[in-house]
C-alpha cells in the first residue's frame, strides 16, 4: 500500500520541481544573504553560498534552524545530491546517506530558471512526505516559496519575498 503512495506521490513532486526548464546560472542567482518577514509576523533568513564544487544553502524561519545543506553536482546537469557531512564525511563517505525507506531522508536541489528548488522526501507515519522550498530570484530579491506534498495534496505553508541583507 505505502509503496503504491508513493508511486503516486513523486510524479507529482517531479513534475512541480522540473516545471521550469532548468538554467545554468540558477546557483550564482541565488547566492548570498536575504531576510524578510513573512505576513504572519515570522521572520526568514537565507544564506546561499558557494562550496567546494557545489553549494550550500541555510534557512533560518522564526530565529531556528529550519533546513541546511551542502550539495554537490550529479552526473545530469542542473541536478544536486546532498553531500555528506560530519562522520559520513570523516569515513570518507561522498553522498549524504538518502534511503527514506530505512527512515533517511532524501535531498537534494534542481535548478530552474533563476533560481533553485529544494527537496526532502522522508516517511512519516507510513506515508510519503515531500518539502520543496523554491529559491528565485526577482531583481535584487529573492522569492521564497514553501510547498509540502503530503499523499497527493500540494500544500503551500509560505510565499514571501526576501531583501538582501549584504552580509
Amino acid at each position: 500500500m505505502f509503496a503504491a503512495r508513493l508511486a503516486c506521490s513523486l510524479p507529482l513532486l517531479f513534475a512541480h520541481s522540473a516545471a521550469v526548464a532548468p538554467a545554468a546560472a540558477a546557483v550564482t542567482d541565488v547566492l548570498g544573504h536575504y531576510s524578510g518577514t513573512a505576513a504572519d509576523g515570522e521572520r526568514w533568513e537565507v544564506e546561499a553560498t558557494a562550496a567546494d564544487q557545489g553549494f550550500a544553502v541555510s534557512v533560518r524561519r522564526g530565529g531556528q534552524a529550519y533546513f541546511s545543506g551542502r550539495f554537490v553536482p550529479t552526473a545530469r546537469p542542473g541536478v544536486f545530491e546532498a553531500a555528506a557531512t560530519g562522520l559520513f564525511a570523516a569515513l570518507g563517505r561522498k553522498r549524504a546517506p538518502m534511503n527514506p525507506l530505512e527512515g533517511e531522508e532524501l535531498v537534494w536541489a534542481r535548478e530552474v530558471a533563476g533560481g533553485l528548488v529544494l527537496g526532502r522526501l522522508s516517511i512519516e507515519n507510513d506515508r510519503p512526505l515531500v518539502r520543496t522550498l523554491s529559491l528565485e530570484r526577482e531583481g535584487d530579491r529573492l522569492r521564497l516559496r514553501l510547498e509540502r506534498l503530503e499523499g497527493e495534496r500540494l500544500l503551500g505553508d509560505a510565499e514571501l519575498a526576501l531583501e538582501p541583507t549584504g552580509r
